[in-house]
């Protein structure tokens, strides 16, 4: 994660950027004066609206300027990674040592295909702390949340010394990332956990629920409502209608997984709302009110046209992600780590970190069982030494989702 590996690495012909607009910006060219401190944070936490790229280096891939396309000022940028170069990365020294404590930095984001565009921040040593996203093609130029997937010991975030930002190539294929507004966002002091179920499986009620009663958690179902069974008699493995009453009765949220589950973007705008809006109505008119303000996108998949209605319909969208997260920036996408490998390292790095991380499973069923329970026992640990609360999605929508920055 050291800069000097990327400078060993880099090229003449890796370094090489081209421009639609101003040439000496878009090649990152450097000179002799000292570069420029940043801007802001303003109100909305933009500390770089690269109107003045040549604050950048271009370290791999090439980068061009797009003008009159940007979220905030008047362009925007343009990284591209091919097989050869297999990352795009700029990066951008400050001329003081930046406090970078307690707060996550973010981009507007647009890819063509899904993308993890990165972050990373360098104290005067060389260690760093590294940010993702995870952002799905074919929308628009938007803010999306960047949370903490590594992090050196050592690395003082008190004493930023330079930003990195890049996008990793997928395998001989091109990734062309565009991007603009680079922000800050707060980060919740204390560590927050937000448990998940996504698709209504029947084990969600057999096997989470008697765990998650033991140690007082409550979580997340979000349900495909037309595939929720009446009573136990009808075919299907999703959970029943009173298997919901009683997950309720334990106070848990049950939330939208749209109507039946089907991927988003595979349709029309006109059946995307009624996905949407018919699971709402069920959710309200079931008794569920309260998780009718929410939704996870089935596969963690969207697109233009789901994002617009999401945000119509419900309080807050999921999607998948990475942990430690800020405050929302985007309420229709906000990010979980889905089906967790490591998670009692990521409760740690929230506990250590602060900030917000989801965990969110499917069904449970063999050795995903016997994880899952030490899961929840080393979690317990750590709310009882007081490192870490769990949380609702109502409290990440009335306590996170208003300020960023």
């Amino acid at each position: 994660m050291r800069r000097r590996t990327y400078l060993a690495a880099a090229t003449a012909a890796a370094m090489a950027g081209c421009t639609d607009g101003d040439d000496s910006g878009a090649t990152g060219a450097t000179t002799d004066d000292d570069p420029p401190p940043l801007e802001g944070p303003d109100a909305d936490g933009t500390i770089d609206d690269f109107a003045d790229f040549g604050a950048w280096s271009v370290l791999a891939g090439r980068a061009s300027l797009v003008d009159d396309e940007a979220s905030v000022g008047d362009r925007s940028v343009l990284l591209a990674a091919d097989g050869d170069d297999e990352a795009a990365r700029i990066v951008r020294e400050l001329p003081e040592p930046v406090d970078f404590s307690g707060v996550s930095p973010g981009l507007a984001v647009a890819t063509a295909e899904t993308a993890t565009p990165i972050v990373q921040l360098f104290d005067g040593d060389g260690n760093a702390i590294e940010f993702r996203a995870t952002v799905h093609g074919g929308t628009d130029l938007r803010r999306c949340n960047f949370g903490v997937t590594g992090v050196e010991s050592e690395a003082n975030l008190r004493e930023i010394t330079e930003i990195h930002v890049a996008v990793v190539a997928a395998g001989d294929a091109e990734r062309e990332l565009r991007l603009d507004d680079l922000h800050l966002v707060s980060r919740p002091d204390d560590g927050l956990v937000t448990l998940q179920f996504d698709g209504g499986d029947e084990s969600i009620h057999g096997e989470a629920l008697p765990v998650l009663e033991e140690y007082g958690f409550s979580a997340t179902a979000f349900v495909p409502t037309d595939l929720i069974r009446a009573s136990p008699d009808h075919d299907g493995d999703r959970m029943t209608e009173s298997q919901l009453e009683e997950l309720a009765d334990a106070g848990w949220t049950i939330g939208s997984y749209t109507a039946n589950g089907r991927l988003l973007p595979e349709l029309g705008p006109d059946e995307q709302a009624a996905q949407l809006a018919d699971a709402r109505e069920w959710l309200e008119e079931a008794g569920y009110g309260d998780g009718a303000r929410f939704v996870s996108y089935p596969a963690g998949r969207y697109d233009d046209d789901a994002l617009e209605l999401v945000g119509e319909t419900y309080d807050l969208g999921f999607a998948a992600g990475q942990p430690v997260q800020g405050r929302v920036v985007d309420p229709v996408r906000y990010p979980r780590v889905v089906d967790p490998d490591a998670a009692e390292e990521l409760l740690e790095r929230t506990a250590d970190l602060g900030g917000i991380t989801g965990l969110c499973y499917h069904g449970l069923e063999g050795d995903a069982i016997d994880r899952f329970e030490e899961t929840m026992a080393f979690l317990d640990a750590l709310v009882a030494e007081g490192d870490l609360e769990v949380v609702g999605p109502d409290a990440i929508a009335s306590e996170y989702a208003a300020e960023t920055g």
